[in-house]
């Protein structure tokens, strides 16, 4: 496992478009997206050019070493209610083990003691356990469940709503950082 000081999270920008567009579009992402189509590269600069211009989003890439293996997405970003939602993918099927971890914590940090919220939502489609269960160990509790929202794969799919509040992650994110310190502990293969 890579140590957390190896990650950091930057601001997107115009230099890496082409790898997230190539992110965006992999075969172990665009499925568990909510819009699964294959995305052109001038509706992905349009996206892009939307992003920098609206306050209630923000994207974060996650680079491991100088190189990017991840994005983070938050939107609806509620500066009066202090609420948010995000979205994330780890682009890079070879960054090191534990990387989803890490950038989830250095993401939560981030969005609570940076970007001033207090709760923070994730909705996910049913069917994908693996990011039910990341979530859970991260700390979000599911608030609710909206039923045969989405059309995927010629059927409806729940969406699970999930969230996390600032008081849950300073236990829960002192306990996962301990956990991937402790990890780390002998780890001379850096």
């Amino acid at each position: 496992m890579a140590h957390i000081k190896d990650y950091k999270l930057e601001n997107l920008s115009q230099k890496e478009l082409e790898t997230v567009l190539e992110w965006r579009n992999a075969d172990h992402i665009r499925p568990f997206m909510t819009n699964d189509d294959i995305i052109q590269l001038e509706e992905h600069y349009r996206w892009f050019k939307s992003i920098k211009k609206d306050l209630s989003k923000l994207v974060k890439l996650c680079f491991y070493n100088g190189k990017p293996i991840g994005l983070v997405n938050f939107s609806q970003i509620d500066f009066k209610n202090k609420t948010c939602e995000w979205g994330f993918y780890i682009g890079d099927k070879n960054c090191p083990r534990g990387s989803g971890k890490i950038m989830g914590i250095l993401a939560i940090d981030f969005i609570f003691n940076e970007g001033y919220m207090r709760k923070l939502c994730a909705q996910i489609l049913d069917f994908n356990s693996k990011s039910l269960s990341y979530h859970k160990k991260l700390g979000f509790t599911e608030e609710g469940r909206l039923v045969k929202q989405i059309l995927k794969n010629n059927q409806y799919v729940d969406v699970v709503l999930m969230s996390l509040f600032k008081e849950q992650w300073e236990q829960q994110g002192k306990f996962l950082k301990e956990g991937v310190l402790k990890a780390n502990e002998g780890n001379n293969d850096r």
